[in-house]
């Protein structure tokens, strides 16, 4: 790993040797103390010598010329880190750039830069005098080294030469951040597209951006992956509080925001506000509580989790079960001990009964008299026409959860075509939902 200075030797004004005239600039940020010089690049890097950060110690300096600036200036420069540097960093002057922008040529600049840094280096470049689409290729460079090579972007530089600056000096401008918020829009991307809030969780360690302040919140961070944890370990009678208290930083940290900030915030909340409920749970194998586990199938299948989400389809399936066990099995909440060991009983049994033809059903012990204790449930999805409904997908469900749980061993290979068949039991299973709700099923 090195620390690595990227810049592009321009030519300047074409009637003048040298091109450039002396200027003094500063970069606050680092020193109170101005240079004056001609290049940029020497004020920059004295700059930099003079930092007291370790990682802004240059080790290589990579510049990019054309045939014309390289011969107009390249000695001049070098006159110039002789005379301002105490240590000159060893310079790199890869092909000469072409002027001309063909497709070739642009794509020739961005394979060298990509040649002339290696994994892990640190990298702070200078636009100052970027030729024509340079700074446009160099930036496209800059997003994919950080994923391809794992590169970090200390600064993105720019020496602002303004000619009505009289009596002050020229400021060095450093443009880090708008680079550096690609990786935050990445790591939004990745918590509502994949459910994964590792990323957002680095970055809210790693960079510092005012702008994005809100974003790195400890304790939205820590609500956005505890929310995450819930939906991708199918943690379904969690979910909706765990995403609630999420949406709630989310929520305040709105109100308090604009610009890029509020937008990306404003994706978490559309992405996972479906999963949102705006009533307590009442504990019970209710309405709401089926069309919550059909919002977290639909967030699963969207986020591609499909073993997650065939879980949650033979978990409403069980469920379905148990909504209709009544007495005091209904009345347990569902997070008591009781709860869980009626949930883990009677879905079981459901399930294997919507799974085999009747003729076929082989209970004994207490999964028998948990299948008594469902038949008149079971006769009465029958004559509302769901029990047929529930039959011709369950036994696909069920083989299809128990291949991605046991790596597919058990067959010769993964089942084809799982997204779209996920798809249509979910449809199925909404519908029966709503049938149910229809028939007034979940009242009794």
């Amino acid at each position: 790993m090195a620390n690595i200075f990227i810049s592009f030797l321009g030519i300047g004004k074409y009637d003048k040797t040298p091109g450039y005239a002396l200027a003094e600039y500063v970069w606050k940020e680092k020193t109170a103390q101005s240079i004056t010089c001609r290049f940029a690049q020497t004020a920059i890097l004295a700059a930099l010598e003079t930092s007291e950060n370790q990682n802004d110690t240059v080790d290589r300096a990579v510049l990019f010329c054309t045939r014309e600036s390289y011969k107009k200036h390249l000695n001049l420069l070098e006159d110039e880190f002789k005379k301002h540097l105490k240590q000159k960093p060893e310079i790199i002057i890869p092909d000469l750039v072409p002027t001309d922008m063909t497709a070739d040529n642009q794509w020739g600049w961005f394979e060298q830069l990509l040649d002339n840094v290696g994994v892990g280096d640190r990298l702070v470049i200078d636009f100052t005098h970027g030729m024509r689409a340079v700074p446009i290729i160099f930036s496209s460079a800059i997003g994919f080294l950080t994923r391809a090579k794992e590169i970090t972007l200390n600064h993105a530089l720019y020496a602002w030469y303004d000619q009505n600056r009289k009596d002050k000096p020229h400021p060095i401008v450093d443009m880090k951040d708008f680079y550096v918020i690609n990786d935050w829009a990445e790591s939004v991307a990745r918590l509502t597209d994949d459910a994964d809030a590792r990323k957002l969780g680095e970055m809210a360690k790693q960079s510092q951006v005012d702008a994005l302040a809100p974003l790195a919140d400890e304790n939205l961070i820590v609500a956005f992956q505890e929310m995450t944890d819930c939906i991708r370990n199918v943690d379904v009678n969690n979910i909706s509080r765990k995403v609630n208290d999420a949406l709630a930083y989310v929520q305040n940290s709105r109100t308090q925001v604009g610009g890029s900030a509020r937008l990306m915030l404003d994706l978490v909340w559309e992405k996972f506000c479906a999963l949102a409920t705006d009533y307590p749970p009442s504990g019970r194998y209710d309405q709401p509580y089926f069309e919550t586990q059909i919002k977290i199938i639909e967030v699963l299948m969207e986020h591609r989790l499909f073993m997650q989400a065939f879980t949650v389809m033979r978990e409403l399936v069980g469920a379905i079960g148990m909504a209709g066990v009544g007495g005091k099995y209904a009345r347990k909440e569902m997070v008591s001990s009781d709860g869980k060991k009626y949930r883990k009983r009677f879905p079981e049994v459901f399930v294997n009964m919507m799974q085999f033809p009747i003729d076929k059903w082989k209970f004994s012990g207490l999964n028998e008299d948990d299948r008594l204790k469902l038949m008149p449930w079971f006769e009465k999805l029958q004559t509302a026409g769901i029990e047929p409904q529930l039959r011709e997908i369950v036994d696909e469900i069920v083989k299809i959860r128990n291949g991605f749980d046991h790596a597919w061993t058990s067959e010769n290979a993964a089942f084809p075509d799982i997204e779209n068949k996920g798809k249509k039991y979910l449809t199925v299973l909404h519908d029966i939902v709503r049938q149910m709700t229809k028939q007034e099923l979940f009242s009794e």
